[in-house]
């Protein structure tokens, strides 16, 4: 897999659910208004100048911190976890770095992420 064969992938899976979510909402008796936020937020259109798609992309990240950060780091070298972690850093407000700065990590974790914050 390449990096814009994981882009792709990234950016197609985003319409399937957007396409997709539209679909369960019309089927279920949502208005047209409704479905196209829905959608929006799926594809993170305004992001980050809109509250709702940051607070989106915040969970994610706090989700990929809290559960997913340790098996990243038990398979990548230590400079690619510590790129992903700077990347997923950059997009989260200031609130969401508070709470991920609370979270239990193991020790490995606790000090990736220490070195890619100080970079």
């Amino acid at each position: 897999m390449t990096r814009a064969g994981y882009l792709k992938w990234r950016a197609d899976l985003k319409k399937f659910h957007a396409q997709k979510s539209g679909e369960v909402l019309r089927e279920t008796g949502y208005d047209e208004n409704m479905i196209r936020r829905v959608q929006d937020l799926n594809l993170k259109k305004n992001f980050p100048n809109d509250p709702e798609t940051q607070v989106l992309e915040d969970a994610l990240c706090l989700v990929f911190l809290e559960f997913q950060l340790a098996g990243l780091a038990a398979k990548t070298d230590d400079d690619k976890t510590i790129n992903a972690l700077q990347k997923s850093w950059a997009k989260m407000s200031e609130a969401a770095r508070a709470e991920a700065l609370k979270l239990n990590y193991g020790g490995r974790e606790k000090a990736l992420l220490q070195r890619a914050l100080n970079c």
